[in-house]
C-alpha cells in the first residue's frame, strides 16, 4: 500500500495510508481527552479576552464613531482636506491592503498563522502521525481570526469615508468590509507560504528583507503621495488593475465616488484570487517544516514570556532573531588609528551593518522638521501639541541612532575588551547619534531658511538633540524592570503597578518632552529664538548626559578584568582580527 511520505511527524514513511490516519485519529482523541483542563482554562481566558475587546468597543469605539457620524452631519468633516484624501483614495487604498500583506509576510518570518505550542512541538511532531489533522485547524482558527479582524477593520475605515464624502453609510461600509476581509485573507495565506518555504526564505534573509522593507517604502510613499496630491485620474485606474491589492480595493474606491468601470469583475477577480490563494495555502499546511514550526514556537513563547514580564526590549530582541542580517556592511569605514575613536567607529560600522536603522531616523528628523515649521503657522491651541509631537519625533530619530548603545547594554560581553567603563562608554554612545542627527536637523534647518520657510522653532529643535539623546540613552540602559514596580500598591482606583511600570519605561523621553516642550512653544510663540532658550536646552541635554552615566554604571558598574588604558594599540589589533 501507498505510504503517506510527505505528512508525516519525520518525513519518512513508516507505515500505510491506512495505519498513519488510525495512529493519528487515536493519539489526537487521547490529546483531547488529556488536555481538557487546559482547553477549557483557555477557552474562560479567550472568553475574558473577547469581553474586555467588546467592553473597550461599547465604551470607546461605539461613541467615537457617533461623534464623528454627528460631526459629519455638521460639516465639520468636509473641506480641502477631506477632499484632497478622497481624491487619492484610488492610490491610497491599493497602497494601503498592500502594507497590510507585505507585514504579514513579514511578521510570518518569527511566527506565522499556523503556530503551535512547545510541548505539541516536542511531543507530537517527532510521532509519525499525519500532519494534516494537526495543522490544519490551526490555520483555520487564523483565517477566521484574520477575517474578523479584517472585518472590523475595514468596515470602520468605510464608514469613516463615508462621513468624509457625505454619502449613504452602507454601501461604503459593507465594500470596506469586503476590502478588509479580502485582503487579511490573502495576508493569511502570504504568511503561510513564508511559513512553509522557511528555509528558502532563511537561506535568501537579505533578499527578502530588502524586497519587503522596498514594497513596504513604495506603498507608504504612494500613501503620501496621494494625500498631498490627491492624484487620480488613468493614474489611479491603472493601480486599481495592477494586481489583487487593487482588485479588492475598487468595491471601496467606487462606493466613495470615485468612478471605476468595471468594478463588479474587480470584486470577482479579487474574490478568485483570494479563494485560490486560501486553497493554495491550505494544501501547503501539512508540508509546514518541523523546523519552521519548532523555531516559530520557541521565539513566540520567549515573546510572550517578554511580554507578560513586561520587558519589551527581550521580546523585540526574539522576535528580530529569526531575521537576516547583512554580514558585511555597505561601507566600510577604515580601523581607526587612535583608540578615542573606537568607540564611534563600531557605532557608525553598526548602524551601516543595519540601514534600515539610517532610514528610519532620516524619516523621523525628517517629520520633526515638518511638525515644527507646521507649529508656527497652527493655531494658538494646537501649537503645542505639534511642538510636542516633533520633540516626540526627535527623540524617535535619536533613538533609531543609539541602538548600539542598546546591544552593549543588552550584552555586557560586546564591550568587556573596552578599556572604559560603562559610565564613559555610555557617554561615547552619544558621539555619532549626536553628529548624525545634529547634521541632518542641522541641514534640514539652513534649507528651511534658504527657501525662506525657516521658523524659530527649528532652531530650538536642533538645540535639543543633546537632551533627546540623552534621553535616548537612559532608555538604552534602563535594564529590567524593578520587582517593586511589577507589585504595585493598592489604592482605590486600583493597583497601581501599570502606571509605575509605563513611568519608569519613560522616564527618559518623558523627562526632556517635559522639559524641552516649554521652550520650544514659547519660542514659536514669540517669533524669536533667545540665548536663554538655547542655554537651557543645552543645559538639560548636560543633565540628561549625566543621567545616562550614572544609569549605566548602576546597571553594569565596572567590568571586572577590564584591560588597563594603556592597551589601545592591543585593543585595536584585537579588533582587526576578530571584525575583518
Amino acid at each position: 500500500m501507498k505510504t503517506d511520505r510527505t505528512t508525516t511527524g519525520t518525513g519518512t514513511g513508516t507505515g500505510t495510508g491506512g495505519d498513519l490516519r488510525r495512529r493519528t485519529d487515536e493519539t489526537l482523541a487521547f490529546l483531547h481527552g488529556a488536555r481538557t483542563a487546559t482547553r477549557l482554562g483557555k477557552r474562560r481566558s479567550n472568553a475574558f479576552v473577547l469581553y474586555c475587546v467588546a467592553l473597550g468597543t461599547a465604551f470607546w469605539v461605539v461613541p467615537l464613531l457617533i461623534a464623528a457620524a454627528g460631526a459629519g452631519r455638521r460639516g465639520e468633516w468636509h473641506g480641502s482636506t477631506s477632499d484632497h484624501l478622497l481624491a487619492g483614495l484610488p492610490l491610497a487604498v491599493p497602497a494601503l491592503l498592500t502594507l497590510v500583506v507585505v507585514h504579514a509576510a513579514r511578521g510570518a518570518v518569527w511566527r506565522g498563522p499556523v503556530l503551535v505550542d512547545l510541548p505539541t512541538v516536542s511531543w507530537l511532531l517527532p510521532l509519525p502521525v499525519l500532519r494534516g489533522p494537526l495543522l490544519l485547524p490551526r490555520f483555520h482558527a487564523a483565517a477566521l481570526r484574520a477575517a474578523a479582524l479584517g472585518l472590523a477593520g475595514g468596515g470602520v475605515l468605510g464608514y469613516l469615508l463615508s462621513i468624509a464624502g457625505s454619502t449613504a453609510w452602507l454601501p461604503p461600509t459593507a465594500a470596506g468590509a469586503w476590502a478588509g476581509t479580502a485582503t487579511a485573507l490573502t495576508a493569511v495565506a502570504a504568511g503561510l507560504l513564508v511559513e512553509r518555504h522557511d528555509r528558502a526564505v532563511a537561506r535568501q534573509a537579505v533578499r527578502f528583507q530588502a524586497v519587503t522593507w522596498t514594497l513596504a517604502a513604495g506603498s507608504a510613499a504612494l500613501c503620501a503621495y496621494a494625500a498631498l496630491r490627491g492624484a487620480g485620474g488613468p493614474a489611479g485606474t491603472l493601480v486599481l488593475w495592477s494586481g489583487p491589492w487593487g482588485w479588492a480595493a475598487q468595491p471601496l474606491v467606487s462606493a466613495a465616488g470615485h468612478p471605476t468601470p468595471g468594478w463588479p469583475a474587480g470584486a470577482a477577480l479579487s474574490a478568485a484570487f483570494t479563494l485560490a490563494a486560501l486553497l493554495f495555502a491550505r494544501r501547503a499546511t501539512p508540508d509546514v517544516p518541523e523546523e519552521a514550526l519548532r523555531a516559530r514556537a520557541t521565539v513566540a513563547s520567549r515573546v510572550s514570556a517578554s511580554v507578560y514580564s513586561l520587558d519589551l526590549r527581550q521580546a523585540r530582541s526574539a522576535a528580530r532573531g529569526t531575521r537576516g542580517q547583512r554580514a558585511r556592511p555597505l561601507l566600510r569605514l577604515p580601523v581607526p588609528r587612535s583608540r578615542w575613536l573606537i568607540v564611534p567607529w563600531r557605532d557608525a560600522t553598526g548602524l551601516l551593518r543595519a540601514p534600515g536603522r539610517l532610514l528610519w531616523a532620516a524619516l523621523w528628523g525628517t517629520a520633526a522638521l515638518a511638525l515644527a515649521a507646521a507649529a508656527h503657522h497652527a493655531r494658538p491651541d494646537g501649537q503645542a501639541a505639534l511642538c510636542a509631537a516633533a520633540l516626540v519625533a526627535e527623540y524617535l530619530a535619536a533613538a533609531q541612532l543609539t541602538e548600539p548603545a542598546r546591544l552593549d547594554s543588552d550584552d555586557a560581553r560586546r564591550s568587556a575588551n573596552l578599556p572604559y567603563a560603562f559610565r564613559a562608554l555610555a557617554l561615547r554612545h552619544a558621539w555619532v547619534p549626536g553628529a548624525l542627527l545634529l547634521g541632518w536637523l542641522g541641514a534640514g534647518t539652513a534649507a528651511a531658511w534658504l527657501t525662506g520657510r525657516g521658523t524659530p522653532a527649528l532652531a530650538v529643535l536642533v538645540a535639543a538633540v543633546p537632551a533627546m539623546v540623552a534621553a535616548a540613552l537612559v532608555s538604552s540602559y534602563r535594564g529590567p524592570v524593578p520587582t517593586h514596580l511589577l507589585v504595585g500598591a493598592e489604592t482605590p482606583m486600583g493597583n497601581t503597578a501599570a502606571l509605575q511600570t509605563g513611568l519608569w519605561y519613560a522616564r527618559g523621553p518623558l523627562a526632556a518632552l517635559v522639559l524641552s516642550a516649554p521652550v520650544l512653544v514659547t519660542a514659536d510663540r514669540a517669533h524669536a529664538t533667545g540665548a536663554g532658550h538655547i542655554g537651557w536646552l543645552l543645559l538639560v541635554g548636560a543633565a540628561g548626559m549625566w543621567w545616562a552615566r550614572r544609569t549605566a554604571h548602576r546597571l553594569h558598574g565596572a567590568p571586572p578584568g577590564r584591560p588597563p588604558r594603556h592597551a589601545g594599540r592591543r585593543l585595536r589589533a584585537h579588533l582587526i582580527t576578530r571584525l575583518k
